[in-house]
């Protein structure tokens, strides 16, 4: 199970809600500008991890690394292939829920629904693992 932490922590912080916003605010998404700020997040994301990875080792301060007990083990370039998840599932969040804070600066009662329940889910998600963990387990290690 640990090795699927990474997968199961994006699935839950970030597919999830993202695919919700999705169908509940499918009208209202700029599709258009969604690809090509996925692609180049992706891409400097990417490349910024990949230095900092291999930086690291060259220098005292380690900027970081990934646990390979809590990945699936499927790297490129390095990086486990959930980050390259990550970059995409991250930035579909960002652009749906930047949507739904639009639609509720225009008064929209649906969307401060959609984007509060959301965003609860989300802190959820985020902290039941951390409260819940074994004393003296750390999440990185």
């Amino acid at each position: 199970m640990q090795k699927y932490y990474y997968c199961l922590s994006l699935l839950f912080v970030f597919v999830i809600p993202t695919a919700i916003a999705g169908v509940l605010l499918r009208n209202d998404i700029p599709w258009t500008a969604l690809v090509p700020f996925i692609v180049l997040v992706t891409i400097i994301g990417s490349i910024w991890d990949v230095w900092a990875t291999r930086h690291g080792r060259k220098d005292r301060i380690w900027l970081w690394q990934f646990n390979r007990r809590q990945t699936i083990g499927i790297r490129i370039l390095g990086l486990p292939i959930e980050e390259y998840i990550f970059y995409v599932a991250s930035s579909v969040y960002v652009i749906f829920m930047w949507q739904g804070f639009q639609l509720m600066i225009r008064n929209s009662v649906e969307a401060y629904l959609i984007v509060g329940s959301l965003a609860v889910w989300t802190l959820i998600s985020i902290a039941v693992p951390y409260l819940f963990r074994k004393r003296g387990d750390k999440l990185i290690g």
